[in-house]
């Protein structure tokens, strides 16, 4: 009865978009300092997620990555002047594993392994606090081994309060970002560079507000960068983090109420915020950052699974986030439980529940895929996926209420290949597999 629900939403709530291929991507912080990319193994599991870009070095480690050091080359004098918060604690947790594992290389060179493996392109984070030619030596070294950079974001989370409490006002950004976007343009004129936007939603005359004012009155970047962190458990957060959680009740229900702020997050507040954005800045947008808040709570969780298929799909299908061109999931491989599609987990790498979603919807990019249309009825969202001559080749079903994705490729001609991935429950957790309940169908 519930398979043939699906067939009864042809004109319900229908929405469209045109496929861009940069919103398949992954952040690659810490991954190579606890993912091995020696791994065969590790690397066949990144290729079957086709990603099409990748992020290096990544968040924070980005603001300080130093190119030809060992690891992310950190100098942690200059990461105690400029960072307040847990970032000089983690850098220095991330080096002493580093050396535990006789990492001598520099993680450009693991990247390069990944890059070349899933034929993807490559976006970089430039740290803005030195004053050298690091961000082109980068380039250079990526474009020597046949990789594209697409583009280069001038730091970032530069505007939080913890580089405020050292010192660092947006005068200083604008400064730096300057002369790092013109140094890219002078020498590599076809890669775009990003400027890093405050969060919204602050009172007036706000330092956040200021910070967005003054960079949206220059023009000497290509597009803006953001990070999207959907809070759904009631507590304190810190940038993309859970610090202390409300109880809600029992599981069932506090997890009912998680997939009411989700499906809000989705469907109204991100459209919302993505378009106060473009008032502001009237730029493309690369989110390069997104998950959930991170939390133990919801980490490698059905719900977990659902919420990315979702937004994913949003974006490609959702006429109010066009403005977003690229996006990188954060985070591919770590040692977190809480955001990372691979766990390193005393040394042995454990898949999370994010990973089989990700595996479906690189189908999209597998395929020519140009035109993706949403049809939402209550809780059920499918995604009608169809190539330049109008033929249906994929169709996704997102079902928050029998909690189930379900990926249908009718890609060959005569035949149906489905993947089914689902739980009875919204809070059940994935084996060290990835898997909750799995099924490939061949009809």
């Amino acid at each position: 009865m519930r398979l043939l629900l699906f067939f009864f939403l042809f004109g319900l709530n229908s929405i469209a978009q045109e496929v861009r291929e940069h919103v398949l991507g992954f952040a690659t912080s810490n991954t190579f300092t606890y993912c091995d990319v020696n791994d065969s193994s590790f690397i066949d599991k990144v290729k079957k997620l086709n990603p099409k870009v990748l992020r290096f070095p990544g968040g924070a480690v980005g603001n300080f990555y130093h190119f030809g050091g060992k690891g992310y080359g950190f100098d942690f004098e200059e990461i105690d002047n400029y960072h307040s918060g847990k970032f000089p604690k983690r850098s220095r947790g991330l080096e002493n594993y580093r050396r535990r594992k006789n990492q001598e290389h520099d993680y450009i060179e693991d990247f390069i392994v990944l890059a070349k493996a899933t034929n993807s392109k490559a976006i970089l984070v430039a740290n803005m606090f030195v004053n050298n030619d690091d961000i082109l030596k980068m380039i250079e070294k990526l474009h020597e081994n046949d990789i594209d950079v697409i583009g280069v974001e001038l730091g970032t989370e530069l505007s939080n309060r913890s580089y405020y409490k050292n010192g660092y006002t947006i005068d200083d950004y604008l400064y730096s970002a300057k002369a790092v976007s013109a140094k890219v343009k002078l020498q590599y004129p076809d890669i775009k560079t990003a400027i890093v936007a405050a969060p919204l939603g602050k009172r007036i005359g706000h330092r956040h507000n200021v910070w967005n004012s003054k960079l949206a009155a220059e023009d000497f970047y290509d597009a803006i960068v953001i990070h999207s962190y959907s809070k759904v458990i009631k507590g304190d957060d810190e940038y993309g983090q859970m610090i202390s959680e409300e109880n809600e009740g029992g599981k069932q229900k506090a997890f009912e109420l998680y997939k009411d702020r989700a499906l809000k997050y989705l469907e109204d507040d991100y459209p919302k915020e993505v378009q106060e954005y473009v008032n502001i800045f009237d730029k493309p947008i690369w989110v390069t950052e997104w998950n959930l808040q991170m939390s133990k709570t919801t980490a490698n969780t059905l719900f977990q699974s659902l919420f990315v298929s979702q937004y994913v799909l949003e974006v490609l299908s959702n006429p109010e986030l066009a403005a977003i061109e690229l996006t990188t999931y954060h985070n591919l491989g770590g040692r977190d439980f809480t955001g990372s599609i691979f766990r390193n987990e005393k040394d042995t790498i454990h898949i999370q529940s994010t990973y089989y979603p990700f595996l479906m919807l690189g189908k999209i990019f597998e395929n020519d895929v140009v035109r993706i249309e949403r049809i939402k009825n209550k809780e059920l969202f499918e995604y009608q996926c169809f190539d330049i001559v109008n033929n249906q080749i994929l169709n996704y079903k997102i079902d928050w209420k029998f909690k189930v994705i379900i990926c249908d490729d009718f890609s060959e001609k005569g035949s149906v290949a489905s993947i089914k991935y689902e739980s009875p429950n919204l809070f059940d957790k994935a084996d060290v597999k990835g898997q909750l309940q799995l099924e490939f169908i061949i009809d």
